[in-house]
């Protein structure tokens, strides 16, 4: 009997009765492809449920509940009284340049204007979508499996002709956690994701791109803080909450090639 990637994902979440587990065991034994699509598989599962079970909701502020009490009364359902529509217009004018000018203001202090989300790369904007996902939580109790490592930089360099690095990130307080292939518009992808002592996961992404060298450059992505930079017909790019001065200086250290390497 075929397997597919849907009985590959059940094998992973532990979800296969015994006698269908013993045949994808034994598909994976004979087949190197299986095999690589279950590591492949492994390597994508994250623990999301525990990380959003963690997630603290705030309370409901103590107005708006008075507010909505007030709306569910009856009270809104009164007959309103008509006014000259001059004024309304003048004030509804007014309030609207207002808050363009407050879009504009917000958008204007050297992060992200309208031209600098125009120019986001789109294979960064995916994967700082990804990131966006990520928290302490998630990869909390993930532990880093040099195997497993191993075979995926061994598949994206004989599948996909993309030699990878992991850089060896502790002396900046980094550990790292996992790496993984992604793929975007085809395109192998490479996700290395570090944990820092305190603060939310960091993740350097790779892909090729054809494009000439770029040194290292910030721009802010949503709540990511990004630093990116081309080498080689390789695009690089780190990404992260918190200082950008620091997501720079590391950017720097990593594309200058002084970090050393864990793995490649």
């Amino acid at each position: 009997m075929a397997i597919d990637d849907t009985d590959l994902l059940a094998y992973v979440e532990g979800d296969l009765p015994p006698e269908r587990r013993a045949e994808v065991e034994a598909a994976v034994a004979s087949s190197a492809d299986v095999a690589r699509r279950l590591s492949a598989m492994r390597a994508s599962a994250l623990p999301y449920a525990a990380a959003f079970d963690a997630q603290v909701l705030p309370p409901v502020p103590e107005e708006l509940s008075q507010r909505i009490a007030h709306l569910a009364s009856g009270d809104s359902h009164r007959t309103p009284v008509r006014r000259p529509a001059w004024p309304k217009l003048a004030a509804a004018f007014a309030a609207g340049v207002f808050s363009c000018a407050v879009a504009l203001k917000l958008l204007s202090p050297g992060t992200a204007d309208f031209a600098s989300v125009a120019q986001v790369v789109p294979w960064i904007q995916a994967v700082a979508d990804y990131q966006q996902l990520y928290s302490r939580a998630t990869l909390t109790h993930v532990t880093e499996d040099p195997q497993l490592s191993a075979r995926i930089l061994n598949d994206l360099h004989t599948s996909d002709g993309l030699k990878v690095v992991v850089p060896d990130l502790r002396s900046a307080g980094l550990a790292f956690k996992r790496v993984q292939r992604l793929s975007f518009q085809q395109q192998a992808v490479v996700q290395m994701v570090y944990l820092p002592e305190q603060g939310e996961p960091i993740a350097l992404c790779i892909t090729r791109d054809a494009r000439p060298d770029e040194t290292p450059h910030a721009q802010q992505i949503g709540e990511l803080q990004t630093v990116a930079w081309r080498q080689g017909n390789v695009g690089y790019v780190l990404l992260g909450r918190g200082s950008e001065q620091a997501l720079m200086d590391l950017g720097r250290r990593i594309a200058a090639g002084e970090t050393g390497s864990l793995y490649g």
